[in-house]
This record gives structure tokens, sequence and C-alpha cells, in this order.
């Protein structure tokens, strides 16, 4: 999909922050539940590639099984948020809170699927309902937005170091960039933090129930929205 082109003369608003803050926090406590009860990550797709070769160099059937379940679920996750969200704008769309709504719904049957000791369900689910929340916004005033894994963010922060370096010159993308990566690492240490009391079960709810009540606070803020301009 095309993206506009970058721009520095436009500031993200506290609001854009605080939900980049915690939709990649959630991300991150997700995965990190993951790999702590299953030893696989489902929010970020380049270890799961690397498990899948490691499963082919080793002729491991149920390791290829899994990373290609995984690897399926996270892009069939991308494709019903692109079927749901298309190119409608951010946050204006009602769109956006019936997607969140899913998500929480998919990491519901994650939860179950741990429930009923069923790791592949369990992990497809939420391998798919992280690939539907990485690409609910994919661009953001010509950004490149990714919530679950940090490659990205870790390669354009690079990118805006070097224009700091060299222009002396900092934009509120790069604050952006940070807030992110922050969001996922302390999503992902919270979960680390939590696994002990909590378990992986409850451990778990905490995103699903989270991101339940975004998509609830979303669809009323929408409601209110449209009420206000009619």
């Amino acid at each position: 999909m095309p993206y506009p082109p970058r721009t520095t003369d436009e500031s993200a608003s506290s609001k854009t922050f605080l939900i980049a803050f915690v939709m990649a926090g959630l991300a991150g406590h997700v995965n990190s539940v993951m790999l702590i009860a299953f030893g696989l990550p489902v929010s970020q797709m380049t270890g799961t590639a690397s498990h899948l070769s490691e499963g082919m160099a080793l002729a491991s059937p149920m390791v290829v099984i899994t990373a290609v379940i995984i690897l399926a679920g996270f892009i069939g996750g991308a494709t019903l948020s692109g079927l749901l969200i298309g190119r409608r704008p951010f946050p204006q769309s009602t769109r956006y809170a019936w997607a969140l709504g899913l998500e929480s719904l998919l990491l519901g049957i994650a939860v179950l699927g741990v429930i009923l000791g069923s790791a592949i369900a369990a992990l497809a689910a939420a391998a798919i309902a992280c690939g539907l929340q990485n690409a609910l916004v994919a661009s953001y005033r010509g950004l490149l937005i990714r919530t679950t894994h940090v490659t990205g963010i870790a390669t354009d922060l690079g990118l805006y170091l070097a224009r700091l370096i060299r222009r002396r010159a900092w934009a509120w993308q790069g604050w952006l960039l940070i807030t992110l990566l922050g969001g996922y690492v302390a999503g992902g240490a919270m979960a680390v933090f939590a696994q002990g009391p909590l378990g992986t079960v409850n451990n778990l709810l905490v995103p699903t129930v989270a991101t339940g009540l975004i998509a609830v606070t979303d669809a009323l803020y929408q409601r209110r929205r449209r009420a206000l301009n009619r």
C-alpha cells in the first residue's frame, strides 16, 4: 500500500503517543506470555521464520507445522485487518473498535486454548490477534507504524538518529518511535513479572480484557462524536 511522504512540520497529539504506548505494550505482553509458556513468539515473525528454517533443516514435522501455523495466523490477521479497515482514516472510523473487539475475542480464544492444554490453538489465535493489531494503522502522517515488533521501529529510529547527527534536527516521529519501543519493552517486562503470581491464563487475560475495554471505549467515543456532528 502506498504511504504518504513523511513530514516534519506536524506534530502528534499526546493521545496518539498514549495509544501507541498502550498498543505496543499489549503486544509485548502477549508475546512474552507466549514465549514463557511455549517458547515461541507470536508478535514478530522473524523468529518464527528462523524456527521454520530450523524445523526444515532438522526434518522435524511438528516444528515446521507449528511455525507455519503461527506465520499463517499472523498473515491471516493482517488480512482480516485490511478487509475490515481498508483505507479508512484513523481514528475516525468505527471499524477500529470492531477490529479491536475481534482482537480481544481472538486473545480470549488463546486463553481458552491454554486452559484446554492446546498449545497450537493458543499460538494460532494469539498470532492472528497480533497480525490484526499490527496492520490496524499502517501509516500515521507518513510514519510507518508497527506495534507488535521492534525491527522496523529500531531501523527507523536509527535513521532519525543519523538525521540528528547530520542536521542537528529531531522530529516528533523520533519520539513516537521511542514511545513504541518503550511500550513494547514495558509490556513484555510486565508479563514476565506477572507470570509468577498470575500464571499463564490470568497473565494472558490482562491484554485480553484491556483490548476489549479499549474497543468499547472507542465505540462509545465514536458514537458520541457522530451524535455531536448531527
